[in-house]
């Protein structure tokens, strides 16, 4: 390996690095799974994931300063989604999210809805 391809490749370690370093939040994994495929409004977030607006509202603006939410603003509200970027296409937690592909708006996807985590998916 040449010092140009060591240079990317510590350069991309760094970056999954500081990614795994915000995942270290549950708060912040379940808002990943929320937003999969989908934006939504702080409200519904917070919603989704048994958390206060205050406290979604720190995570999503952390997560959007590293580059892992974009935002946009309708009205009043401000919409976030997952960016579309180099750094998020290799998240693996997109990859492994447990929650059903298609979900309501006004379902908690934590709530009595099933999910990957159920007991069934478990080889005991």
């Amino acid at each position: 390996m040449n010092e140009y391809e060591f240079t990317k490749l510590e350069e991309l370690a760094r970056k999954q690095a500081a990614l795994c370093k915000v995942f270290g939040s549950t708060r912040r994994v379940l808002i990943i799974w929320v937003l999969q495929g989908e934006e939504k409004a702080v409200t519904e977030i917070a919603k989704s994931v048994g958390s206060s607006m205050q406290s979604t509202s720190q995570h999503l603006r952390l997560m959007k300063d590293k580059g892992i939410l974009t935002s946009r603003k309708v009205g009043q509200a401000v919409l976030y989604r997952i960016a579309e970027n180099e750094l998020m296409q290799n998240c693996t937690i997109l990859k492994k999210n447990p929650l059903p592909e298609k979900q309501g708006h006004d379902e908690k996807p934590f709530g009595s809805k099933k999910t990957y985590l159920d007991k069934e998916n478990f080889n005991d």
